[in-house]
């Protein structure tokens, strides 16, 4: 298996929730985060194109999922629920599971997102956003965050 750093492929990042799907995608170098859409969740379990079409157009090979950890940093309800919708996903993008995925080169990371909404939420305010024009923004700005968060933990 590659350590983070042997890999070439950028990083997709999913806040995935109930309705939404927020997505982001780290930068060729792996260094910056950038929003890219929302998607509907619903769509993406039952077909899962857009995200497959996603992985392949900007050769992904690292999809980090953010996970909702509870204050202690461990994982209750909401967090089990992610973990089951996103599995679902990758059931509808690649046939297969996470380890399915991971043998296919597809590395698959949980990864905290803890109040990662609240600081896309500050960071659209700090730039002049209204909270109407955030709506329907604010998950893929939510999963940038959370991509952020963890390519300064890979970059060191």
């Amino acid at each position: 298996m590659l350590s983070d750093r042997d890999r070439q492929g950028r990083v997709l990042a999913l806040d995935v929730g109930e309705t939404r799907t927020g997505v982001a995608v780290s930068s060729a170098d792996r260094r910056h985060a950038s929003p890219l859409s929302v998607l509907d969740t619903k769509g993406l379990l039952a077909i899962g194109k857009e995200l497959s079409g996603l992985i392949a157009d900007y050769e992904i090979d690292t999809l980090v999922i953010g996970l909702p950890l509870l204050a202690d940093g461990s994982e209750g309800q909401q967090a089990r629920r992610t973990r089951s919708l996103s599995s679902k996903m990758l059931e509808a993008i690649t046939g297969c599971t996470d380890m399915d995925a991971l043998r296919q080169g597809l590395e698959v990371v949980y990864f905290d997102e803890r109040q990662s909404s609240s600081e896309a939420k500050r960071a659209g305010h700090s730039m002049g956003m209204s909270e109407r024009d955030m709506r329907g923004k604010l998950d893929g700005q939510a999963a940038a965050v959370i991509l952020a968060r963890y390519l300064d933990t890979m970059n060191g």
